[in-house]
C-alpha cells in the first residue's frame, strides 16, 4: 500500500534526522520562514519551517503560505528518476509553482539539495517507492 503524503513527509524527516543531520539543518536554515502547500496529485499537506524546525500539518491560513507547488506522483518520479529535470517539468506544465520570484529561487536551491540526496540514498530512496 502506498504512503500517505504527510506519513511520507515525516518519515523523510526522521531519515534526514538520522541519516543526514547536516543537510537537515542546512535545509531548515535555507527554508526558515517558509509556509509551503504541497499538492501531490489531489493529496494536501502544509509544510512549515520556523525557529529551527519543520512542522507537517494539514492546513495553514492562506495569507500564511508563501510557496504553493501542484505536481502528480508521476511527474515527480519522473524528476527523481532524472527522466526529467525540474526546469523541464516547469516549461511542460507538469511541476505548477506559485509564490514571490525571490522565495521560488530560494525552494528550487532547496529542491534540487532534496533530489540529489533522494537519487543517492538508499533509505530515502525505498521510501520515496513507498509513496507509488
Amino acid at each position: 500500500m502506498a504512503l500517505r503524503l504527510r506519513k511520507f513527509l515525516d518519515e523523510l524527516l526522521d531519515v534526514l534526522r538520522e541519516d543526514y543531520p547536516k543537510q537537515l539543518s542546512r535545509l531548515i536554515k535555507d527554508a526558515n520562514g517558509l509556509t509551503y502547500l504541497q499538492v501531490l496529485d489531489k493529496e494536501r499537506a502544509v509544510i512549515t519551517v520556523r525557529s529551527g524546525r519543520i512542522m507537517i500539518t494539514g492546513r495553514a491560513k492562506k495569507k500564511e503560505i508563501n510557496v504553493r507547488v501542484y505536481i502528480s506522483k508521476s511527474c515527480l518520479f519522473d524528476v527523481l528518476e532524472g527522466k526529467l529535470t525540474l526546469a523541464e517539468a516547469f516549461e511542460t506544465g507538469e511541476l505548477k509553482v506559485f509564490g514571490s520570484a525571490q522565495t521560488l529561487l530560494r525552494c528550487y536551491a532547496i529542491w534540487e539539495r532534496v533530489i540529489s540526496l533522494a537519487r543517492t540514498s538508499p533509505r530515502f530512496y525505498f521510501l520515496t517507492y513507498e509513496l507509488r
